[in-house]
């Protein structure tokens, strides 16, 4: 038979445990300390893509010809559905482009899905920033076959932003195909 300290700490140590489970299933943990399904990292959330919303003019250099070329592109991204994805245009006089990102609550990532008038379509996802860069990785279709694709997003300040994309074709290694730099149209 428990004394009656050890029963009080016996009903104390149960009712921490009762707290521990049940707080995350009421939402009372503390603003910035959501975690995943997993126990792990702080949940992403679309605010954190708010960098992209709005108008921009981007110097878009084609790192992929034997004299790299830059143009300008337009893009301009906004709010769709209820604010859960993120819908940008790209646009040239040469060039047309869709990028849609959103997010994937069950593995806790970004999730996105491009395509455009070249022949390029695909999917990416990201786990969210870490060390200052956003990278979206994931397979391709493009016109010389499938790939692998990565863009690493980083912001300059609240008016600029840079994309640097990069390709891997089965069995060569990762080469960069362009670097974007976005500025507040």
């Amino acid at each position: 038979m428990l004394s009656t300290s050890s029963r009080r700490l016996a009903r104390g140590g149960l009712a921490t445990l009762v707290g521990v489970l049940v707080l995350p299933l009421i939402g009372s943990a503390p603003a910035g300390a959501q975690q995943d399904a997993r126990g792990s990292a702080k949940a992403v959330s679309m605010t954190e893509l708010d960098f992209l919303l709005g108008d921009y003019t981007c110097a878009y250099t084609d790192l992929t010809l034997e004299e790299p070329t830059t143009v300008t592109l337009n893009w301009d991204t906004k709010k769709t559905l209820e604010g859960k994805f993120y819908e940008m245009h790209l646009k040239s006089p040469a060039f047309e482009g869709r990028w849609v990102f959103g997010l994937n609550t069950i593995d806790n990532q970004y999730t996105s899905f491009y395509w455009d008038t070249w022949g390029n379509t695909g999917t990416a996802s990201s786990a969210g920033w870490k060390r200052g860069m956003l990278r979206f990785q994931g397979p391709y279709i493009t016109p010389g076959g499938h790939a692998d694709s990565k863009d690493e997003f980083r912001v300059v300040n609240q008016d600029r932003f840079t994309d640097d994309a990069f390709i891997r074709f089965e069995g060569q290694p990762w080469k960069q195909i362009s670097h974007v730099d976005c500025r507040r149209s």
